[in-house]
C-alpha cells in the first residue's frame, strides 16, 4: 500500500479529482455502447425511436452535469461532494442515459402506453428533472446552509480516536450489526421479501442493522489509513469483503455491488491516501464489473425467486446457491446480455417519472382511497411516533400502493423519485422549491462533518451514513424523517465506540 500520513487533515479538492477518471470511464462506455447500437442496428423504418428526446437529454446532461464541470473548473472536483454524488450516482445516467436508452428504444417498459401524448409529457418530464437538480443544487450553495453548519459543527464532541482504538470496537459492532441483519432477514424485514404487516419492534430492528454498514465503513477508514498492512489488517478486510458480498448475495437486488464499492472508494479517497493512476484503472474495471455484475445477478436471482414473498432460511438460500450456479452455467454471451438489458431497464428513470407527469393530475382524486393523499405532511408528523404506541400507524409513502394506482401493477416497487413526490404533493412549483430545501440541508449536514474538517473517524463516517442513505428514487416525504432515524442510530454506534475507548480521545 502506497504511503499515508497518518496525522494529514481532508484531503485537496486537487487530489480527489483524480477519481473523475472511473466515473468518465463507466458512463462513457455506457454512453458509446448505447450509441454504438443505434449505429449499427438503425432502421429508417422503425418507428419507436424517439430522436425527439435527445435536445431534451443533452440539456438535462447538462444541467446534471454543470456543477461538476464548474468544479473541475474550479480544481474543486469531488466525487463525494452532495452535489457530484448525487449527479453521477443517480441524476445523470437517470436521466440523461436514461433519456439516450428510451430514445434509442433499448427500454421497452409496458407502463408506456400509460403516457398519452408521449411527445409533450416525456419532454416535460426531463423539464421537471432540471428543475429538481437545479433547486438541489440552488439550496446547497444558499449561503445560509454554510453559516448554520458552521455553528452546528462547534458544538459537536471532539473525539479524536487513533487508527488503533477503533479495531476492537468496530469490528465488535460490525459482528453486531450483522447478527441483526440475519435476525431482521428471517423475519423478512430486509432482502428480496416484503412482510405483509410491520410489529410493534420491526421498526427498531431494523434501525439496528445499520451498524453493519457504520462499522463497515469506519473499518475500510482504518484500513486505508494505516502506513502498512499487518495480520489485523488482513483480518479486517476479509471479515469486511466476507460479510459484505453474503449481504449483497442474499440481499438479492441489483445495486448491491456498487454500494460496495462506493463505501470502499469512499474511504479510500477520504482516508488521505494519495491515488495513483494503477488505483483510477481498477476503480473503473471495478466499478463496470460491480455494475454488469451487480445486474446479472439482481436478474437471475429475482427470476428464479419468483416475487417478493417470505420464505424460510433455508429456501431463500437455495435459491441464491440456484442463482450462482445458473449464472455459472450459463454461455457467457447470453449472460452478458442479461446484464446488459437490466441495465437497460434499470438506468431508464424517465418512463416511470414520465408517467406521473402524465396522470398525477387525473388521479388526484384517486389517492385518498389509496392512503397515499399529502404523504409528505403525513409522514413527516408521524415519522417520529413509535409504533409500540401507535400500533396501527399508516404508512402514507407506500410504494406498493403507488404502484398499483400508476402503474397498475402492485407487486414491484417502481423508482418514485422526490421530483414525482413533490409534484403530486404540490404540483409543478413545489419541485424546485422542495429540492432547494433538501439541498440547504444537505449544505448543513456537508459543513457540520466534512468541509474544511481535520480527518475524524466519527465524523467522515456519520456523513458517508447520511449521504448515502438519501434515496432520490424513493418518496421526498420519507428523505429527512429517514436521515434523522439513521443519525440516532449512528450516533449512538458511536456512543458505544466512546464507551470501549474510554476516553483515549481528547474530547
Amino acid at each position: 500500500m502506497n504511503k499515508v500520513l497518518i496525522n494529514r487533515p481532508a484531503p485537496q479538492a486537487k487530489e480527489r479529482n483524480n477519481f473523475l477518471f472511473p466515473i468518465l470511464f463507466l458512463w462513457g462506455l455506457v454512453v458509446f455502447f448505447i450509441f454504438l447500437y443505434i449505429g449499427y442496428g438503425y432502421d429508417f423504418g422503425k418507428s419507436n425511436y424517439r430522436f425527439y428526446l435527445l435536445p431534451w437529454c443533452v440539456l438535462t446532461g447538462i444541467v446534471t452535469s454543470a456543477p461538476s464541470i464548474y468544479l473541475i473548473y474550479k480544481k474543486q472536483f469531488d466525487p463525494f461532494h452532495p452535489i457530484v454524488f448525487a449527479s453521477w450516482s443517480y441524476f445523470f445516467p437517470a436521466f440523461f442515459i436514461g433519456g439516450l436508452i428510451l430514445a434509442a428504444d433499448l427500454s421497452q417498459p409496458y407502463y408506456l402506453v400509460f403516457i398519452h401524448h408521449e411527445e409533450y409529457y416525456l419532454p416535460l418530464t426531463m423539464v421537471y428533472v432540471m428543475l429538481g437538480y437545479g433547486g438541489l443544487t440552488a439550496g446547497f450553495f444558499l449561503p445560509y446552509g454554510k453559516k448554520i453548519g458552521e455553528y452546528a459543527g462547534k458544538k459537536l464532541p471532539v473525539w479524536n480516536w487513533k487508527p488503533n482504538e477503533v479495531v476492537f470496537p468496530g469490528v465488535l459492532l460490525l459482528l453486531i450489526g450483522f447478527g441483526n441483519n440475519i435476525l431482521a432477514f428471517s423475519l423478512g424485514l430486509i432482502g428480496y421479501q416484503r412482510v405483509e404487516e410491520f410489529a410493534v419492534y420491526d421498526g427498531l430492528l431494523f434501525s439496528t442493522t445499520f451498524f453493519w454498514l457504520q462499522a463497515s465503513f469506519l473499518l475500510w477508514l482504518y484500513v486505508f489509513r494505516s502506513t502498512r498492512l499487518n495480520i489485523n489488517h488482513l483480518f479486517v478486510i476479509g471479515l469486511l469483503l466476507s460479510i459484505a458480498l453474503v449481504k449483497a448475495a442474499f440481499q438479492g437486488n441489483r445495486g448491491s455491488l456498487i454500494q460496495i464499492f462506493i463505501m470502499v472508494a469512499f474511504a479510500f479517497v477520504y482516508s488521505g491516501r494519495k491515488i495513483l493512476f494503477k488505483h483510477k484503472v481498477w476503480a473503473g474495471i471495478i466499478l463496470v464489473f460491480a455494475l454488469i455484475g451487480g445486474m446479472i445477478y439482481g436478474t437471475t436471482f429475482r427470476s428464479i425467486k419468483q416475487g417478493d414473498s417470505v420464505v424460510s432460511v433455508d429456501v431463500y438460500a437455495g435459491n441464491v446457491g440456484d442463482a450462482l450456479s445458473r449464472i455459472s452455467e450459463q454461455d457467457f454471451e447470453k449472460t452478458l446480455g442479461v446484464g446488459f438489458a437490466a441495465l437497460a431497464e434499470r438506468l431508464d428513470s424517465v418512463s416511470p417519472l414520465g408517467v406521473i407527469v402524465a396522470n398525477y393530475e387525473a388521479l388526484h382524486s384517486f389517492e385518498e382511497s389509496y392512503g397515499l393523499d399529502n404523504n409528505i405532511w403525513k409522514d413527516t408528523i408521524t415519522a417520529f411516533i413509535p409504533r409500540i404506541i401507535w400500533n396501527d400507524k399508516p404508512v402514507a409513502s407506500e410504494p406498493y400502493k403507488y404502484a398499483d394506482l400508476y402503474f397498475n401493477y402492485s407487486e414491484n416497487s417502481f423508482a418514485i423519485t422526490p421530483i414525482s413526490d413533490l409534484l403530486r404533493n404540490f404540483g409543478p412549483l413545489g419541485v424546485p422549491l422542495g429540492m432547494i430545501l433538501l439541498g440547504f440541508i444537505i449544505r448543513i449536514l456537508y459543513v457540520m462533518f466534512m468541509e474544511n474538517q481535520e480527518f475524524s473517524f466519527w465524523k467522515y463516517t456519520f456523513f458517508y451514513m447520511m449521504l448515502t442513505n438519501i434515496s432520490y428514487e424513493g418518496f421526498y416525504g420519507t428523505i429527512v424523517p429517514y436521515l434523522i432515524k439513521v443519525a440516532i442510530i449512528t450516533f449512538i454506534g458511536f456512543l458505544f465506540f466512546r464507551f470501549m475507548i474510554r476516553g483515549s480521545d481528547s474530547g
